[in-house]
């Protein structure tokens, strides 16, 4: 497969013909992993994943033009694991948006993971998947997540969401109910997109606005409109890195403009007739979202 205009492949992705189902001539998962100014962290997130690989998955790290060694480190990576990772490259830098869709296009994976560069997925992660995948194959699974500090005080560690942060409040399982899945995405108050593994054609009705900071949240009502069955599993798959630097570590104008904007955005998707029993939780997420701005 040829990469997506405006990118170039470093190294080509042979994936195995096994799936968790059956063989199939496709990987069965592709891991997209969006990389700029992350060379302290990305090699933790890359070997996360590949120390689980297995065949039938694909993994994908786009180096979004960045000015450190994380393109350097991801090709290293692609020589010392020759038909596990495959890189692709943007000429300029266009941002987190337009990475994850430009590694969406190149995906060839029936269902897609995003992980940020700075993240890892922990222990057994792949293995739980791919065993939701072979029970029940929804078009979403939703994963919990643990939160990763650099310098973890006290408090943090005797905090029990530290470990364990849910990314859904709702039933483990549901179809054809996209007001309850809304409902639960917006109790636990997660939008983000690395905690949401999809089928690709799923993703692919829910593209990611580019240039834009916050861009998660605005994808959500496409998302729940794409999906008919989901499941969560109420386990950390994700270790969530929280740092200095990070997008979430510091405020802007930018980004207040780009976080009000994807929270109109998002109402006005899910505040429709057939969403009626999820606008009060739709409500009370923007308003804590406008407080947390606030503050």
């Amino acid at each position: 497969m040829m990469p997506p205009p405006g990118c170039r492949s470093s190294s080509e992705m042979l994936p195995s013909p096994e799936s968790p189902a059956q063989a199939s001539a496709s990987p069965w998962l592709s891991v997209l992993v969006p990389a700029y100014r992350v060379e302290a962290w990305l090699p933790a997130c890359l070997d996360s994943v590949l120390s689980q690989y297995q065949p039938g998955i694909e993994v994908l790290v786009l180096d979004d033009a960045s000015p450190d060694a994380s393109g350097a480190i991801a090709r290293e990576y692609a020589a010392r694991h020759p038909g596990g990772l495959r890189v692709l490259a943007h000429g300029q830098n266009r941002g987190l948006a337009a990475a994850r869709n430009t590694l969406l296009a190149a995906a060839r994976g029936d269902y897609v993971w995003f992980l940020d560069s700075d993240d890892v997925l922990l222990p057994g992660a792949i293995a739980g998947l791919a065993a939701v995948v072979r029970d029940s194959a929804p078009d979403l699974v939703m994963c919990d997540f643990a939160l990763l500090r650099e310098r973890p005080r006290l408090h943090h560690r005797l905090r029990r969401r530290e470990r364990h942060t849910p990314s859904f409040r709702g039933p483990a399982d549901g179809e054809a109910a996209p007001e309850r899945l809304a409902l639960g995405l917006l109790g636990g108050g997660q939008l983000h997109a690395w905690s949401k593994i999809a089928r690709r054609s799923v993703w692919q009705q829910a593209p990611f606005p580019e240039g834009r900071y916050f861009e998660d949240i605005p994808t959500i009502p496409a998302l729940v409109r794409a999906v008919r069955r989901w499941h969560h599993v109420a386990s950390p798959w994700v270790g969530y890195r929280q740092r200095a630097g990070s997008i979430l570590a510091s405020d802007s104008p930018a980004k207040v403009r780009d976080l009000l904007l994807g929270l109109r955005e998002l109402h006005a998707g899910l505040a429709t007739p057939a969403m009626a029993s999820a606008r009060g939780a739709l409500d009370a997420y923007v308003l804590r979202a406008l407080a947390s701005a606030a503050r």
